[in-house]
């Protein structure tokens, strides 16, 4: 019997369109994963299983009617489950940055770079963790808990976006979604021994994602921080 978990994201597709696997087959098999595996891990801060499964059924109601009239195009990652960095806004799904300041905060839309991959047609398993607010290169500095790294627990999966890392490495999802300033996708796909992406800077659209830099301002070593509180300095640019 196959095992879901180890098939790869081209696997999953191709398996999807030739109907070997339901969408619901395979969002069941890494949700039992997550489930397996996540509390010696600490990747996920948020599993959204309720979310998952709508969404396969929707999925899998639309493979249905596409083989009845196979000419019909389908999204690209119809019935796919991913994950996304808790940094990344996904509509009613609280996002907490890691932090403790956002614990309850639910985005009320999604990221431009989520609707696009609900318009592609993926399932979502739930949100990562992170050091906070992507402060970090370890993943070791988040209000949930330390991320491990799933071929040494007692090692870290690099950051920040290790949550992502991990939760791929140890095949609770197929695909996550990270972020990337100087090496946070990047340095825990080095760490995990897995393939991280950074596209060229404004490819993907930063709408939606929660900057750990927002405040940004000049400083002169003889004043105050122009204009802004002098507790910011350490995001400012010294002249």
């Amino acid at each position: 019997m196959t095992d879901i978990s180890k098939l790869t994201l081209t696997k999953i597709v191709k398996s999807l369109r030739k109907g070997e696997f339901s969408s619901r087959e395979i969002t069941e098999s890494f949700l039992s994963r997550i489930e397996l595996l996540d509390e010696k891990l600490n990747a996920f801060i948020t599993v959204s299983p309720d979310l998952a499964l709508s969404q396969a059924d929707e999925a899998d109601h639309i493979f249905t009617s596409w083989r009845k009239q196979t000419k019909n195009s389908l999204p690209a990652l119809l019935g796919v489950p991913i994950a996304i960095k808790d940094l990344i806004s996904v509509a009613d799904i609280r996002c907490t940055c890691g932090s403790l300041i956002l614990e309850k905060f639910k985005p009320p839309y999604n990221a431009t770079a989520v609707q696009h991959l609900l318009d592609a047609g993926v399932v979502i398993l739930g949100k990562t963790n992170t050091d906070e607010f992507a402060m970090g290169s370890s993943t070791e500095n988040s209000a949930f808990g330390v991320t491990h790294n799933p071929w040494d627990v007692s090692r870290v999966p690099g950051g920040s976006s290790g949550g992502s890392a991990s939760a791929v490495a140890a095949r609770m999802v197929p695909a996550a979604l990270g972020t990337d300033t100087g090496g946070s996708i990047r340095q825990p796909a080095s760490f995990c021994g897995i393939t991280g992406l950074k596209p060229t800077y404004g490819r993907v659209s930063r709408y939606g994602l929660i900057a750990y830099g927002s405040s940004r301002c000049d400083w002169n070593a003889d004043t105050r921080c122009q204009g802004h509180s002098p507790f910011v300095f350490s995001y400012c640019r010294l002249r």
